[in-house]
């Protein structure tokens, strides 16, 4: 019996351990049997100027290096650059070949060179039949120093085993093989016993280390050399000396400027601006939520002296969503699906936390996503209390939890303005017992939920109107960025833009590596200004998860019997009115889909647990199970193109981290 229990894992270990061996190795394996291997002699070196370094050292004044190869009349399966560089950057190459089937040379897609990643010195190469001459041009910094000690063809591809990568596979495997076997992971409820509270914490433990792994990955959010990235810490400095404007000083043609939004106006003039700050009367202020400025930044400013760097204010607010999403899950769980398995409340809680558009944020953890990531904390912990308020019996404890409630839930107007849409969440979540109660509980729960908004409102209203002479003016409108913020308006066209690039756009997907593509929005058919930058595809589209949306009828008498259908459709539908918020009131914008993706996502989680509430009564379970393991493929590809993705220009893996770039990208070339 111990035999039969084990056996299929030792078949799963043997499996993982065989495809990193043989096919993630079959270039290696291959290139065993390649007969006639070619060391090249004979290299013609153009572009380069010969050094006193040592033989073939070459140094090259204009960044072009290129390798001419004559005769060479055999077959070529691979390609071996010994060449070694001055300097540790990525180097690009192109490969251009004359065979049996072309007369003409014709050029391969550019490869790079990572120096110190050896397998990035070889290339396969697909030629029609014998190859004739091959042309290498290197791509390098001009004034770089290139030494060549040789081409290689038909080489042994280098062996690679990956720990890693084995480790990636292997727990791919036990998860799909235990994912598949429903009754196993369904024999155990989620109770909050000893036992899953020590599994719970570590899987917490093991995510907060995630999120500070993937924090370091754009080493360039990390130095923050953009000076307009300041805004936080710069508040702070002048918060302590008691006001409320920046020290900056506006130019003297600025302040003199007709309309000083036109920040195109301001460039083709040479008028000097602080980019993205918040201009209004002759100061420059911050808009950004002040919330987390008083949370993180101005304390470790007063304390210590020293400034919090925007990375570490990102990451602290994602631990923190972190623990509110598995505190309001199993709120969940206790109150409304007590018959859910604990695997699939940890598999929800890693689900979400893992969405591809948290990864996004905590892959690129700057200035702009500071009050975002403090938002969704804010919301996910505040839809916690509440929800432990409307079922505690404790009249004490349920003031406590439901004042707890609605501080985190008005706190996000200090973070996120828009995202307070989603306190109307309070309205179907609270509805019968304001319906059912007698009047003194009705009061007494209405001023617990009531006060800490008054409260927190009296606070931001005063802040607004000491900057902006308005308590109901956040400022955002006076930033000078890409448009002018002061003239945008509702445009049903520009809504229904915003719709589908936020929502309905699908991915675009290449063959090569990282295979997700960052596209730059451009609508030829609007005709006004469209202020976009580029998107990864529509949430609802391209995080899989979501597509247990389109099901939602299935479960509909679930929910309706725990009277949350209403609940969830207000979810998404808030989640639809933040899309037309914020295409109205700034654009397009891949960050801005983090305002909205939590009321889909936390409909979505409803759904599911509606959906295996029903299959347990009336079957299907296999079925949920296989449509859960290809949702956990998916989201795992989609998230890691998204921490990938070079979609935008000036922050991203490759160019701020190669080293690590190249590293990954050669473990899935095969």
């Amino acid at each position: 019996m111990k035999n039969k229990k084990w056996f299929p894992l030792l078949l799963l270990f043997v499996g993982a351990l065989a495809i990193e061996l043989i096919i993630c190795n079959f270039s290696s394996w291959k290139s065993l049997f390649y007969r006639n291997r070619i060391v090249f002699e004979n290299v013609r070196v153009d572009g380069g100027i010969e050094t006193e370094i040592g033989p073939g050292s070459y140094l090259v004044p204009e960044g072009i290096l290129t390798l001419h190869i004559d005769d060479v009349d055999t077959k070529v399966h691979n390609l071996f650059l010994a060449l070694d560089f001055s300097e540790d950057v990525p180097v690009s190459y192109t490969v251009s070949l004359t065979d049996e089937g072309n007369y003409y040379p014709y050029f391969l897609p550019e490869q790079i060179l990572m120096p110190g990643i050896r397998r990035s010195f070889y290339t396969n190469v697909h030629p029609s039949g014998k190859v004739k001459t091959i042309e290498i041009l290197i791509t390098v910094p001009a004034g770089n120093i290139v030494t060549v000690s040789g081409v290689c063809a038909n080489a042994r591809f280098p062996f690679l085993f990956s720990p890693v990568r084995f480790l990636i596979l292997l727990g791919a495997f036990l998860f799909v093989y235990y994912l598949l076997h429903v009754n196993k992971w369904q024999t155990e409820m989620c109770r909050g016993s000893k036992k899953q509270r020590i599994i719970t914490t570590v899987v917490i433990v093991l995510l907060i280390g995630l999120a500070w792994g993937l924090t370091h990955v754009n080493p360039i959010c990390i130095s923050s050399p953009w000076p307009h990235h300041r805004q936080y810490q710069e508040l702070a400095e002048v918060m302590a000396k008691g006001q409320l404007y920046l020290d900056a000083e506006p130019s003297e043609e600025l302040l003199n400027v007709e309309n000083p939004y036109d920040t195109i106006y301001l460039q083709a003039n040479g008028i000097d601006y602080f980019a993205d700050y918040a201009y209004y009367e002759g100061k420059y202020y911050v808009y950004f939520g002040i919330v987390p400025e008083l949370l993180l930044y101005l304390p470790v400013y007063l304390l210590t002296g020293h400034h919090m760097p925007n990375y570490a204010a990102v990451f602290l607010f994602y631990c923190g969503f972190i623990l509110a999403v598995f505190a309001l899950y199993r709120e969940v769980v206790r109150r409304w699906f007590v018959h859910t398995p604990y695997f699939l409340y940890l598999l929800l809680c890693i689900l979400t936390v893992c969405g591809g558009n948290y990864l996004f944020i905590i892959a690129r953890p700057d200035l702009y996503d500071t009050p975002i990531m403090a938002a969704n904390m804010f919301t996910a912990a505040g839809l916690m209390f509440w929800l432990k308020g409307k079922y505690t019996e404790s009249i004490k404890f349920r003031r406590i939890y439901l004042l707890s409630g609605s501080l985190c839930m008005a706190l996000v107007a200090g973070c996120r303005p828009q995202m307070l849409l989603f306190s109307a969440l309070a309205v179907p979540l609270f509805w019968k017992e304001f319906i059912s109660k007698h009047s003194s509980k009705r009061v007494s729960d209405a001023i617990s939920i009531c006060l800490p908004y008054l409260i927190v409102a009296a606070g931001i209203m005063y802040y607004n109107a000491a900057r902006f002479g308005s308590p109901f003016d956040f400022g955002a409108t006076y930033s000078l960025t890409s448009n002018d913020m002061t003239k945008r308006s509702f445009n049903l066209h520009q809504a229904l833009l915003g719709l589908w690039h936020y929502l309905f756009r699908p991915p675009v997907v290449e063959s090569d590596f990282p295979f997700l593509q960052g596209v730059q929005i451009d609508s030829a058919s609007y005709m006004g200004k469209l202020n976009a930058e580029y998107t990864y595809g529509g949430m609802l589209i391209c995080n899989a998860f979501l597509w247990v949306l389109f099901s939602i009828h299935r479960g509909k008498d679930i929910l309706q019997q725990k009277r949350i259908y209403v609940f969830s459709i207000i979810s998404i539908v808030i989640s639809i009115l933040l899309c037309i918020v914020d295409v109205t009131g700034a654009g397009i914008l891949q960050r801005y889909m983090v305002d909205m993706i939590w009321g889909i996502w936390f409909a979505a989680v409803l759904v599911m647990l509606a959906l295996f509430e029903k299959a347990k009564e009336h079957g299907g379970l296999k079925t949920l199970a296989l449509f859960l393991m290809a949702v956990c493929l998916l989201q795992a590809v989609y998230g890691s193109g998204v921490i990938l993705g070079n979609g935008d220009l000036s922050v991203n893996v490759r160019t701020s981290n190669p080293e690590l770039y190249y590293s990954i990208k050669e473990l899935v070339r095969f």
